[in-house]
């Protein structure tokens, strides 16, 4: 029996899957399609054709009858994306894949939102977190911090270093990108995303893999007519302000009264009179209705649109496809704009066993930023006056010899400064397959990226930040030009058979190369004059010692790798990698590592024991997996002594040099030893199915800064997240720790497929922690630096997510002084830091999604909700806005609970200590809170339009959506959020029609 399988375009489908039903044999398609399967003559059987991305078909043929050949013709099935697994490298069957992954399609992630595909995979996977932001909140020009899986590398180093560490390896049709990149790509031209989250499906990218892979498939054009299709929504964004407790006006004049800033017994008579006229002032004023309410002077209602326009068709071996889209972001602050313009041209060409496809994609984003920050309105005091008598924005808010300068944050924002940036992006992605035989591929790729960053910011010479400057230096401007040009070339060869029906087997074997060069120069110079002389060309010139600066880095990296998976009768897998890994940016005589995995899996569906004892489960995996993938997230130059002239100093030989960084040769690659078990899980006629996963990672040896002596001789630099000058030294120390546990969780209420009738709850979960060893006092000036600073400190056997603090018993009602814990457990007035211990830990104790999915022919419902539970923080609203009130931050708006909740008078049981004292509090445990929050993250509802009433209305497909997004948070503690740049509720309605 013999015949050919094509898609529905007609193209051939090399490696379908050919089975017997009766007989149990089994082929597959060479290159052209065709197959030949051997049967005896006069059998009646079914034959099953079986494919990735394929909806299955089964054939009833009698091998007595059957003169002419088959041709079969399968469909794609966008529901099978998840039974594939799509590494970068190839596409394995998730059934004989040992590793642990996820994979969404396009419309699943179009499901919960449709403004970033970041955003999207959050909601849907539990392993890919993607951290708050308590500082920027919805910035739409800040890049997220994300994480799978945890940690692999030390907190805090992304200060130091040009990448972050943790951060996962993007893949974008099948090369390196950038997480930019993905945060700009509209969410219409995804055809995929898949995690990839262990060693086994992660290993084969070695020394870049330690953080988990995102892999991203765009749309490809289809076979047929001229397609027309457009996607666009509009998103409205509000500002979310509930975790702001500010006091009003009458409130914050009380507590300025209790608090003493009226009653200076200090003063000569003149003075306390002075002092009570600005008490009497302000009361005049709010008793005339005076309460400003700041907070809502720099926002606006974002109103957002996003349009994507794609026109792809082509017939026998040529395929083209040519997009254009516009994203329009307005945040929610004035000024704050993000405008990506895009275009991408796809071609695929196919002659006899070749193949060749490019995609070709240039994308502009201009970036625009306020200039003030939204911290410096909240600071505002709300008996302030916004305009002054002639109602004009008065430049001073408080400007007398009693209350601290305070400039009037509206006449700032109201200048003619400006914050911006501009980016090209253009990348080429060529890729040229041929198929000699029917089981071997092979597969040249090459991928040049390159991207220009304009970065400009200009402050007024009228910005209250400069009154007490000199006024021929008033005002600033600085300018930075960042080009990186990426270079990406690899071959592979790709092996795949099935041996005597039972042994599966795949092999790829592959070379990769990796230029990445970059150049950054830029200048700041000073001393504008007053008016709309805002380019540098009107300065005086560079501030003292000032220069331009230019720096140039380039890193190469070289790999071989060799992947492969065996599978028996389906039910016993195996899959293994090798990667010879060599980079330049660690030490010259540490330039190569081997990184390795092996996977194994047990498809106990596929006994018969689980057949006839268990008849109700569908699918049951068992897994496990072991790797030590790399990380090289890190900038070159760390590994190289380098030198930097200066211009002031001259001996006899000429111009002289100093030691600008201390290179270590003998930087190690970190390396993490991954392992993880897992289990899949379908029951119920494919109603309920369950994933779970373990995992223990411990990476080892870190690459860590440690503290040197300024005798060292290298300059000091400022570390923001010690807040303090340092000089350091990179090497490798210790290691870290981090396991946790994972699990997805689907239940099929309803489930009438031929109704077109579902309904589902589901849920996700995510649990995990750290731990350090091996680092011993190393890191004890950076533990000290962080006193009163912050409450991370890194010990050995301690996670470094926990916080660290002197225990505190409370506010003596009889003094309205706090009590201390010490060690040993007595009680103290007296603070000091070797009393500090463990008093939380910011990680939850669990965390997930859970929600429910409705459909009914061509309507859809969802719903997902997020949960937070057993969280610590360190409430810092109440640590710098409740107390440590100084006599200066009078001048500024405080927290409601500091004029409410404080010791006034012995006998107050008061959680805050005397409102009278303004003297430092120090960091306790006082302040630490438990955390437990349930946010609505995505609520959605569709509906596709009926073929006929589409093509009632000239189109092939229409469909409309509408979602709310992050629509309330409940938290159980009270602390602002987005202190600089606010959070967002968003309401989008979007619209996808076919022509």
């Amino acid at each position: 029996m013999e015949g050919r399988v094509v898609d529905d375009k007609n193209s051939p489908l090399p490696g379908v899957s050919v089975t017997s039903t009766k007989t149990h044999q089994k082929t597959v398609t060479d290159a052209t399609g065709r197959f030949f399967i051997s049967l005896p003559e006069g059998t009646r059987t079914d034959l099953q054709f079986t494919y990735i991305g394929m909806k299955p078909q089964t054939v009833s043929v009698n091998a007595k009858g059957e003169l002419k050949p088959l041709r079969i013709v399968l469909q794609e099935d966008a529901g099978s994306l998840g039974e594939v697994v799509v590494t970068g490298v190839i596409t394995k069957r998730k059934e004989t894949f040992t590793g642990s992954s996820a994979t969404f399609s396009g419309d699943e992630l179009k499901s919960v939102g449709v403004q970033n595909p970041i955003q999207s995979l959050r909601s849907l996977d539990p392993s890919f977190n993607v951290m708050d932001n308590s500082l920027f909140g919805s910035d739409p020009n800040r890049l997220p911090d994300i994480e799978i899986r945890g940690k692999s590398s030390m907190l805090g180093m992304r200060d130091e270093l040009s990448e972050d560490p943790n951060q996962p390896l993007f893949i974008l049709d099948g090369f390196e990108s950038s997480l930019e990149a993905i945060y700009n790509l509209d969410i219409n031209r995804i055809a995929s995303m898949t995690i990839l989250k262990d060693a086994a499906s992660t290993a084969i990218y070695g020394s870049k893999a330690a953080n988990g892979v995102v892999v991203v498939e765009t749309v490809k054009p289809k076979v047929g007519q001229l397609r027309v299709s457009y996607n666009g929504s509009l998103d409205v964004s509000i500002p979310d302000l509930s975790g702001y407790n500010l006091m009003n006006a009458r409130e914050k004049l009380e507590f300025e009264k209790m608090a003493g800033k009226y009653t200076n017994s200090n003063l000569p008579a003149a003075g306390i009179i002075d002092l009570d006229n600005l008490y009497q002032q302000h009361m005049k004023d709010i008793a005339s209705g005076v309460d400003t309410y700041w907070l809502s002077e720099p926002l606006r209602t974002g109103i957002n649109h996003r349009h994507q326009l794609y026109l792809d068709g082509g017939s026998g071996g040529f395929l083209f496809g040519i997009g254009l889209n516009y994203n329009k972001t307005n945040g929610v602050m004035k000024k704050s704009n993000r405008d990506v313009y895009g275009g991408n041209i796809d071609l695929t060409y196919r002659v006899g066993k070749l193949q060749f496809s490019n995609k070709f994609t240039a994308q502009q984003t201009n970036a625009d930023n306020p200039i003030v920050s939204f911290a410096q309105y909240a600071a505002a005091n709300p008996y302030y006056k916004k305009y002054d008598d002639e109602g004009n924005i008065s430049k001073f808010l408080a400007n007398n010899d009693y209350e601290t300068r305070v400039g009037n944050p509206m006449y700032n924002d109201n200048l003619n400064s400006r914050d911006g940036s501009r980016q090209l992006m253009l990348s080429d992605y060529f890729q040229m397959e041929y198929n000699p035989l029917k089981e071997l591929r092979l597969r040249a790729k090459f991928g040049l990226t390159h991207y220009n960053k304009d970065n400009e910011n200009f402050v007024s010479p009228d910005d209250t930040r400069f009154e007490s400057t000199n006024a021929l230096e008033r005002g600033s401007y600085s300018y930075g030009n960042t080009k990186t040009t990426n270079v990406e070339g690899d071959l592979t060869a790709i092996f795949a058979t099935v041996l005597k029906q039972d042994h599966r087997i795949n092999v790829a074997l592959g070379a990769n190369i990796n230029e990445s060069k970059s150049t950054l120069q830029g200048y700041s110079v000073k001393g504008f004059p007053s008016g709309d002389f805002t380019y540098p060309s009107f300065s005086k010139g560079y501030p003292d010692g000032g220069r331009p600066t230019y720096s140039e880095s380039v890193s190469r990296s070289v790999s071989a790798y060799l992947t492969g998976g065996y599978s028996f009768q389906d039910k016993y897998l195996m899959d293994v990698s090798y990667r010879l890994n060599g980079s330049s940016v660690f030490g010259s005589n540490k330039k190569y590592i081997n990184t390795w995995s092996l996977g194994l899996g047990w498809n106990l569906h596929n006994e018969e024991f689980v057949k006839n004892a268990l008849p109700f489960i569908n699918y049951f995996k068992i897994r496990g997996s072991v790797g030590n993938p790399g990380n090289q997230n890190y900038d070159s130059s760390m590994s190289l002594t380098t030198f930097q002239y200066s211009y002031t100093a001259y001996n006899y030989f000429g111009l002289s040099s100093v030691l600008l960084n201390m290179g270590n040769r003998n930087l190690e690659w970190q390396t993490t030893l991954d392992r993880n078990i897992g289990v899949d899980l379908t029951m119920f006629n494919n109603r309920l199915s369950l994933t779970m996963d373990y995992y223990y990672k411990s990476t080892d040896p870190l690459l860590i800064a440690i503290g040197l002596p300024a005798s060292s001789g290298l300059p000091m630099s400022y570390n923001s997240t010690l807040g303090a000058y340092t000089t350091s030294y990179n090497t490798n120390l210790g290691k870290q720790i981090a396991k946790g546990f994972t699990a997805t969780l689907q239940y099929y209420i309803i489930r009438n497929l031929k109704e077109r009738l579902t309904w589902s709850v589901r849920g996700t979960l995510r649990s995990e922690s750290a731990k350090l060893d091996g680092i011993g006092n190393t890191l004890s000036s950076l533990n000290n630096f962080g006193q009163n600073r912050s409450t991370q400190r890194y010990y050995d056997g301690a996670d470094p997510d926990n916080i660290w603090a002197v225990r505190s018993a409370g506010i003596d009602p009889a003094t309205g002084r706090e009590l201390f814990i010490k060690k040993d457990g007595s009680y103290t007035y007296d603070f000091t830091y070797d009393d500090e211990v463990i008093v939380g830990n910011t990680r939850p104790d669990a965390e997930g999604t859970f929600g429910t999915n409705f459909g009914y022919r061509g309507l859809t419902f969802s719903a997902i909700l997020r949960y937070r539970i057993g969280a610590d923080a360190f409430n810092t609203s109440v640590f710098n806005k409740v107390e440590n009130i100084s006599s200066s931050s009078l001048s500024s708006n405080q927290d409601k609970r500091a004029l409410y909740d404080r010791w006034q008078k012995p006998g107050d049981y008061a959680q805050f200590k005397n409102i009278a004292d303004s003297q430092n509090t120090p960091m306790s445990s006082r302040f630490v809170q438990r955390e437990n929050t349930l946010t609505l993250e995505s609520l959605q509802v569709g509906y596709e339009f009926e073929p006929q009433v589409a093509r009632s209305l000239g189109l092939s497909g229409l469909r409309v959506n509408a979602y709310m997004n992050d629509i309330f948070r409940i938290s159980s503690i009270k602390q602002e959020r987005g202190t600089s740049y606010p959070f967002a509720r968003s309401f989008s309605f979007a619209l996808s029609l076919t022509l």
